[in-house]
């Protein structure tokens, strides 16, 4: 046909985009999606399922801190939940314990933001605040209970100086982190005093004695130590508006040095080490990563909803960090039209794309997962774990070859959608008929409709759609042997074959967006859209 224009839009890598300008947005960049994934080759598809691990919702208050995996000779799954300590071997939960005399007793934590765990060769040791009685525990895989330790700087034998294995001390502290063959402890407590700044650390490969002056404390930066991390030899000290590094290995030559004193983290929980590096949240500001070398920020496609306050600034205690599946999991009580103070969405953000892009995910009850961690079981099977916000679940993720969300033993369906820039075929001044485009779509085990809203002229938003209608897709009867090809494992790796859909026409209009929101219950993607479109004459 004559003076037909077509344009293919198959890269999709860009990832979510919060600028209000829609002029801003590169063609592979979305300014709304949901529960969708990124196809680094191109295209988009929905996320996997989201079951729960534990069938007995955990009892009690319910507020998830973060999950540790124990990674020992029988591996255990750690969950810091409220002023208790949970365990499980990979099924339901149960209170950690300690025997007062014959009398089994919860493991509790006066912590500000639970208990932190920090492993030992194939032991932990558990920090339950600086309020607490006593130092925190000690626990073994193979122990029916914790065990007390007494707090360093009380009697008898207030510190050590050398080892000596009969002194089982731990300062009472609110972190706790392993480094350079040291236990160390952030935030403490010692004879009655509270030292929010100080940083203290063990003796030599002796995590049980601790010396009365090898400590530090950073008193810039604001009041109390809010967490660490390793970074490449390095302990990473984050305050509520600085943050620091630990030079050195032994007592005579640790040194601090101070990384910048713009930005801070307000708990633990906004605190996710990697094999590469660490990321962290700082309050009003995004999402921050330093690798050893630079401090890099990571939040300028989303920053418009912290300035919106999209993002609820009174409820920042509530975004949690967590690294999961190698990505970047953020929880956020996040609304566009409303205000919320649990957290309703999780920003994942995949550093192995373009150098780091987003996703937007949420349950099927619509909330953000908070706390997660990797963990492997006994039997080898690796699962990718997070934390309901509201309700006792743990649950695994990334289950690709799971179409709908398990959350509390009803399977559930999610929305998942994916909403492209405006196309204006270079002009918006001038006017074009769009013709029926061409879908590249994701072929599917059934029958399936996937919705398209047709949105003209930069008018958009619920209800201004100019027309709406499906792509129809049946199962193919020749191409494929359905049951043959692990269709769960391939559905993810992108391996699975596509097929060309046409659409309706789209009409006459300056500028088109469209938004595909994906069939119930059922996988589905787009890998490429053909438009095709006439040209008008401009008028003077």
């Amino acid at each position: 046909m004559a003076g037909l224009n077509i344009t293919e839009l198959s890269d999709f890598t860009g990832g979510l985009n919060f600028r209000a300008d829609q002029f801003q947005l590169s063609s592979f960049q979305s300014p709304d999606m949901l529960n969708v994934e990124i196809d680094p080759r191109g295209g988009v598809f929905s996320r996997g399922g989201m079951h729960r691990l534990n069938t007995t919702q955990v009892s009690g208050t319910w507020n998830p801190h973060r999950l540790y995996a124990y990674q020992a000779t029988t591996p255990y799954l750690l969950l810091a939940n409220d002023n208790k300590v949970l365990k499980s071997t990979g099924g339901n939960f149960t209170a950690l314990q300690w025997d007062d005399s014959g009398t089994p007793t919860d493991v509790e934590s006066d912590g500000l933001h639970g208990a932190c765990i920090a492993q030992w060769g194939d032991v932990v040791y558990i920090a339950t605040g600086s309020e607490a009685d006593n130092g925190g525990y000690y626990w073994k895989y193979s122990d029916a209970y914790a065990t007390p330790l007494t707090a360093s700087g009380t009697n008898p034998h207030d510190w050590q100086t050398s080892p000596d294995a009969t002194q089982r001390k731990m300062p009472s502290c609110e972190h706790l982190l392993v480094h350079a063959n040291k236990l160390f402890a952030a935030h403490t407590n010692e004879a009655g005093v509270e030292y929010p700044n100080r940083l203290r650390w063990s003796l030599e490969n002796a995590p049980e004695n601790w010396d009365e002056d090898d400590y530090i404390d950073i008193e810039a930066g604001g009041v109390g130590i809010r967490g660490m991390a390793v970074v490449g030899g390095q302990m990473v000290v984050f305050k509520p508006s600085a943050v620091y590094i630990l030079f050195g290995y032994s007592t005579a030559n640790f040194q601090v040095v101070e990384l910048t004193n713009q930005v801070g983290v307000f708990n633990h929980d906004q605190i996710a080490p990697t094999e590469d590096g660490v990321y962290f949240y700082s309050h009003n500001n995004g999402l921050y990563y330093y690798n050893g070398s630079s401090l890099q920020y990571l939040f300028d496609n989303l920053k418009p909803a912290l300035d919106l306050n999209y993002i609820n600034p009174t409820s920042h205690e509530k975004l949690s960090v967590s690294y999961v599946g190698r990505r970047i999991w953020i929880s956020a009580p996040f609304s566009r039209i409303t205000t919320v103070t649990d957290p309703t969405v999780n920003f994942v953000l995949d550093p192995s794309i373009r150098g780091g892009v987003y996703t937007q995910f949420a349950t099927a009850d619509g909330f953000g997962l908070v706390g997660g961690c990797n963990w492997t079981d006994a039997n080898e099977n690796d699962f990718r774990l997070l934390c309901h916000p509201t309700e006792g679940w743990v649950l695994k993720v990334d289950l690709y070859n799971e179409e709908q969300d398990d959350i509390d033993g009803t399977p559930e369906a999610f929305t998942s959608y994916y909403k492209t820039r405006w196309f204006d075929g270079g002009s918006y001044m001038q006017k074009k008929m769009f013709r029926r485009p061409d879908f590249v779509i994701k072929e599917s085990v059934s029958n399936q409709a996937i919705t398209v809203k047709v949105y003209r002229d930069f008018v958009e938003g619920e209800n201004n759609e100019s027309k709406i209608f499906d792509i129809v897709q049946t199962v193919a009867t020749t191409s494929l042997v359905w049951g043959v090809g692990n269709w769960g494992e391939d559905w993810a790796s992108g391996a699975i074959s596509s097929t060309v859909k046409a659409g309706r026409n789209l009409g006459l209009a300056r500028a088109v967006q469209l938004e595909f929101i994906g069939p119930a219950s059922q996988a589905w993607g787009v890998n490429s859209i053909g438009f095709k479109y006439q040209a008008r004459r401009i008028k003077g």
